[in-house]
């Protein structure tokens, strides 16, 4: 006899190979969804942020580039542009010189950034040193950038903040930076 029961009775193993093909297709799908996201920040991150190790390169080769001190330094003829790149390889074969660069973060929690880069004119080469400290992501601040040029002295194209001498007092600090005496407003 017929069932008149609308939904016939689903073998228990079509149901499981049912649902393990859905669940390795949704694992299938969220893993690639995740990585593309991993990829798209990755990207995000370190060529289109300020604050990214592209975005610092570019913008201190322009600065070099567009200070006087550093073309006379290069003998850098007007007009041309510098070749900037990382640190060079014995192996003559390598083309990447990746530019050396180390993160860190300091007891306030801001971010720096060291790097160094070589720069060369058609006829001198110079080594480059800065440190920027990310207080946000959008605005990088630079501590630092110096040029230095063999057989020449360094050069600052933006100098670091001076250290406060040992001995030299804020008018808010006391003996042993402790105000003595009766509070005055």
């Amino acid at each position: 006899p017929k069932s008149n029961d609308k939904n016939p009775k689903i073998p228990l193993w079509a149901r499981v190979k049912t649902a393990s093909t859905f669940a390795v297709a949704t694992t299938v799908v969220l893993g690639a969804a995740g990585l593309a996201g991993l990829v798209i920040y990755l990207v995000v991150s370190e060529i289109v942020l300020p604050s990214g190790d592209t975005q610092v390169f570019n913008k201190a080769v322009s600065m070099i580039e567009k200070d006087e001190k550093c073309q006379e330094l290069l003998q850098l003829e007007k007009g041309k542009r510098l070749k900037a790149y990382g640190e060079s390889s014995d192996n003559k074969w390598t083309r990447n010189r990746p530019i050396a660069s180390t993160r860190r973060v300091d007891k306030t929690g801001k971010e720096h950034l060291f790097m160094r880069f070589h720069v060369e004119s058609g006829s001198r080469h110079g080594a480059v040193q800065l440190e920027t400290v990310q207080a946000d992501v959008l605005h990088p601040e630079y501590s630092y950038i110096y040029l230095d040029v063999p057989g020449e002295k360094r050069y600052y194209v933006i100098a670091p903040p001076q250290p406060k001498l040992l001995g030299s007092r804020d008018q808010n600090t006391g003996f042993l930076g402790v105000k003595w005496g009766p509070k005055t407003d």
